[in-house]
């Protein structure tokens, strides 16, 4: 039997709270660095953990990830 593993999935909210930042620069991250956001409503999102580490991790081997940290 093929059980599918359900990925940890972090908020919206909860990247706010990790990254001690804003809505509004979640939303500059998605639309300018290709943060990459999986939608549920217009208000509403998630990312998967793995696909927030690929993400980081390609922001820090472009020298960008202090970029967005300092925008």
């Amino acid at each position: 039997m093929n059980i599918m593993k359900i990925e940890e999935r972090i908020t919206k909210k909860q990247l706010q709270q990790i990254y001690k930042c804003n809505r509004k620069t979640i939303k500059n991250w998605e639309l300018n660095y290709n943060l990459p956001i999986i939608k549920v409503t217009d208000k509403s999102g998630f990312v998967r953990l793995s696909d927030l580490i690929a993400w980081e991790n390609s922001m820090i081997l472009r020298n960008k990830f202090i970029d967005i940290l300092e925008s």
